[in-house]
């Protein structure tokens, strides 16, 4: 070793240790500084009025939305909700590492809005990429006694994709549920659309007069996470070749809701579910997609 390079050396090492010090005492200040401070030992008559507080009300298995499906339940009175709705385009079994298995594929996207101007009534408008469908509906709770709940729904799908001769249907909905506890809730949504168009194929079929009982479960299995499952009923039509179903993994936390889902439908429009629409392929290829809602109360 030449004799000057040594001080150099030294000099670096110093500089090091030096930079090395400032960064844990930096990080170790911003560290303590997040810390939460010392909770305050509580007095007597705090403790009591907390033993006393009620527990937090349990969230219901499901939103306004069960997945696709609508659910018996109305927000209350002046609660804006958002929704967020996307369904990847390519089926499970046909992807790989490679498009990290369907996540980097097309998507259906919707986006929708909803206000609740009273208690038991709903206005939605809801929008979804897949047929440029814009749904509009009004909801309205009818019953609750007990575990029964019974609620309708009407509205109308307009179809904007260019290409399309069938713009418009119309829809009307009954939504009764049966909970048991309230962990568990099932639901039948007998639908009735006037008018629906395959949004997968072409060239693109009309059909009218459509009847369904779609339904589903919800079930709590903690307090903040939620599964549930739909089903679609084969219709007889010729291209409707099997059951349609979606299921999800909800997390819920105050006036959120995210629901993780996989299927072998993608429609999420009632013209589009009601008539287990397979997006021109097997009933045995799965997409997966999420749901995200948000609520105000204005």
């Amino acid at each position: 070793m030449k004799s000057s390079e040594f001080p150099a050396r030294l000099s670096f090492g110093r500089f090091g240790r030096i930079a090395l010090a400032s960064f844990f005492t930096v990080f170790g200040a911003a560290w303590m500084t997040g810390q939460d401070a010392p909770a305050p030992t509580p007095t007597p008559a705090a403790s009591a009025e907390a033993a006393e507080a009620p527990a937090p009300a349990r969230r219901p298995p499901e939103g306004e939305r069960i997945i696709n499906l609508p659910s018996a339940d109305v927000p209350p009175a002046g609660t804006l909700s958002v929704l967020f709705t996307h369904r990847f385009s390519q089926p499970l079994e046909q992807s790989d590492i490679h498009s990290l298995y369907s996540f980097d594929s097309g998507a259906d996207i919707g986006i929708g809005l909803a206000y609740s101007p009273f208690d038991r009534v709903d206005i939605g408008l809801y929008r979804t990429s897949n047929n440029d469908v814009y749904e509009v509906d009004v909801k309205a709770r009818l019953l609750s006694s007990g575990p029964f709940a019974v609620s309708a729904r009407v509205g109308g799908d307009w179809r904007t994709e260019r290409g399309l001769d069938n713009r418009s249907g119309v829809f009307a909905q009954a939504i009764a549920a049966f909970s048991i506890g309230s962990r568990v809730r099932f639901t039948v949504v007998p639908t009735y659309v006037s008018k629906i168009s395959e949004p997968f194929v072409s060239p693109r079929p009309l059909y009218k007069n459509v009847f369904n009982v779609p339904a589903a479960v919800s079930i709590e299995i903690l307090r903040t996470v939620n599964v549930q499952g739909e089903i679609v009923p084969r219709n007889g039509r010729a291209d409707s070749p099997g059951v349609g179903w979606i299921a999800s993994i909800e997390k819920t936390v105050t006036r959120h809701r995210f629901a993780f889902t996989v299927g072998n439908t993608r429609g999420t429009s009632v013209d589009q579910y009601v008539a287990s629409q397979f997006a021109g392929q097997s009933p045995h290829n799965y997409f997966i997609g999420f749901n995200l809602v948000r609520q105000w109360k204005l």
